[in-house]
């Protein structure tokens, strides 16, 4: 079973999220913001997606991104960010390092399962 990390600080957000991937037959473990995306992987959990909001306190999406990065993270996993409030220069970042994926919000549902079951079943190398 493919498991997913879904960060956002919404609980209805990522409630609703959950229940669509859980759906989909995925494994869905929850952080409210970044700095607790990060420490579930720095404690060596294994996911084969990660699924971040932008807008959060305590560490925003891209701050935890920029933090993945530094640790190669993203070189070797997918990750799917979106936002509320996407401009060129957040994607054109996202990008660079090495997201696979940038969504606008709210976003398709219908869209939004494509890019994770891609994601999944196709792993960075």
């Amino acid at each position: 079973m493919k498991r997913i990390l879904l960060v956002d600080d919404h609980q209805m957000a990522r409630g609703a999220l959950k229940l669509f991937l859980e759906a989909q037959g995925y494994l869905v473990e929850e952080a409210e913001n970044g700095a607790e995306g990060l420490a579930w992987i720095e404690q060596g959990d294994s996911f084969d997606l990660v699924i971040s909001d932008n807008q959060m306190p305590v560490m925003t999406g891209m701050e935890f991104i920029q933090r993945l990065a530094q640790r190669s993270y993203l070189s070797t996993h997918h990750l799917i960010l979106y936002t509320g409030n996407l401009t060129p220069e957040i994607e054109q970042q996202a990008r660079v390092l090495g997201v696979s994926a940038v969504l606008s919000k709210p976003y398709n549902f219908s869209e939004l399962g494509g890019f994770v079951r891609q994601a999944c079943e196709n792993p960075k190398s």
